[in-house]
């Protein structure tokens, strides 16, 4: 070993030597959870858990990868997704919580009266008629979800007569199929099929609807259409290319602001997901938790690397693991 190695090698020691002599508090650090941007989960995340560390991914399956690769200990989204994808065969991964509640509903374009209420007559005959059972037990089998009857004196009791001209008049018209945007990228709810085909609970209500507004109307060859766009595009709301928005959308305030929407049609719970060397949690709160550096052994905290260069040393990597 040369002199510029040696001093090297010095320097090194002394450098983590003084690491030893920061205080703890000084290198606490907080969890990190991937989520599906502009989801809830996402919203919940900015909102209530300021100490984690939140990674956004344009689908929830990249989080997923993120999760199983290391790179975030913790994915939230939607529990029943979560649960999709817990039951995969040699998944690796486990719903550790859930949390909240929150209901779906169709997205109808503002000032769209007419079609907002023959959605929700379609709807309501597909919930009352024991079609909505059977479609939710192809999708989730013997779970029990009890579903949120959030109708109320301005929901629709009768068909609308379509105008003339209108939106929903147009739809009747358009070549026989209803547009459905949708992000086909969220199983069990939406996902593409090896031929290209929208596959899901979203997808079989879709259909339903169709059959119900076709039934009223009178249509012969009526059907729904699932056209893919992204989770961003949908929050959008332009309803450019699409008639209405079908895509596991929580209703928000904030997103009734842009948009209708329907009475439920799924009710749900936010869930987290780990893998087995994720740190042991008890429920959402202990997401918001700091944990020292200095405890990463014993709490199960995400490692932490430090890279630095010594002469003719070359790189040396330090690595905390949980």
């Amino acid at each position: 070993m040369n002199l510029k190695q040696i001093f090297g090698a010095l320097f090194v020691a002394a450098f983590m030597l003084s690491l030893a002599a920061v205080p703890a508090s000084a290198g606490s650090v907080g969890y990190k959870i991937g989520v599906q941007s502009g989801t809830t989960s996402d919203t919940y995340a900015a909102e209530s858990l300021p100490n984690a560390v939140v990674h956004g991914f344009d689908t929830i399956d990249l989080a997923l990868a993120a999760l199983k690769q290391g790179d975030v200990q913790f994915v939230m989204g939607d529990l029943p997704t979560l649960k999709y994808y817990e039951a995969e065969a040699d998944s690796g991964v486990s719903v550790v919580a859930s949390f909240g509640a929150e209901d779906f509903g169709i997205g109808v374009p503002l000032g769209e009266s007419e079609l907002l209420d023959a959605i929700n007559m379609a709807l309501g005959e597909v919930i009352s008629s024991g079609d909505y059972d059977a479609i939710f037990a192809v999708s989730f089998g013997n779970e029990i979800v009890v579903l949120t009857d959030d109708t109320d004196a301005s929901t629709a009791t009768e068909y609308p007569i379509a105008t003339a001209g209108g939106k929903l008049d147009g739809i009747l018209q358009d070549n026989g199929t209803i547009v459905f945007g949708s992000d086909t990228t969220y199983p069990p709810f939406e996902s593409l099929d090896e031929d290209g085909n929208c596959v899901g609970f979203d997808c079989d209500i879709a259909d339903a609807i169709a059959g119900k507004l076709a039934a009223h109307y009178g249509l012969d060859n009526f059907s729904a259409t699932m056209k893919t766009k992204t989770w961003d595009e949908l929050l959008a709301f332009t309803y450019d290319d699409y008639d209405l928005t079908l895509s596991a959308m929580t209703k928000t305030v904030q997103r009734a602001e842009q948009t209708q929407f329907t009475r439920a049609y799924y009710s749900s719970k936010q869930g987290i997901l780990g893998t087995p060397d994720s740190p042991t949690i008890t429920g959402v709160d202990d997401l918001n938790t700091l944990v020292d550096v200095a405890d990463e052994d014993e709490g199960g905290l995400p490692g932490l690397s430090l890279l630095l260069s010594a002469g003719a040393l070359g790189a040396i990597a330090l690595r905390r693991r949980h």
